[in-house]
C-alpha cells in the first residue's frame, strides 16, 4: 500500500511547481503600502544552490549568498513575481504569515525555470 504512494523525486518537483504557479501569485496583496519580506533559497535544475545569483522581485534586487539563500524586502504593490538574473522560476511558498506590526512574511524554495 506503501508503495503506491511513492512519487519519483522529478514528479514531486513537477507537481510543487504546479501548485506553486497558482500560489505564487496569491502573494500578490490588495492593501496599499504593505511590506513583503520574502526569504528562501535558489537552485538549479540539479538542485545545487546558484551562489550570487540576481534575485529580483519587482524593483527589489538581492545576490544569493554562497548556499543560494536571499532575503528581498519590497512593498506588496510591487510584487509581481520572482525572477533569477532575468529569468523565470517555479517554487513553492511555505509559512505565509503575517507580523504583529503588520509586515507579511513568506518562505520559498526557488528552481531556475
Amino acid at each position: 500500500m506503501i508503495e503506491a504512494l511513492m512519487v519519483s523525486p522529478r514528479r514531486r518537483q513537477v507537481i510543487i511547481a504546479g501548485l506553486a504557479s497558482s500560489v505564487l501569485p496569491a502573494l500578490t496583496f490588495a492593501a496599499p503600502q504593505e511590506k513583503l519580506i520574502l526569504s528562501g533559497r535558489i537552485l538549479d535544475r540539479d538542485g545545487k544552490p546558484l551562489a550570487g545569483a540576481m534575485v529580483a522581485a519587482g524593483a527589489a534586487e538581492v545576490a544569493a549568498d554562497a548556499d543560494g539563500r536571499f532575503m528581498l524586502v519590497l512593498d506588496t504593490r510591487a510584487y509581481r513575481g520572482v525572477t533569477c538574473d532575468g529569468r523565470p522560476v517555479e517554487g513553492f511558498v511555505s509559512n505565509r504569515r503575517r507580523d504583529a506590526d503588520g509586515t507579511w512574511r513568506a518562505t520559498v524554495g526557488l528552481t531556475v525555470a
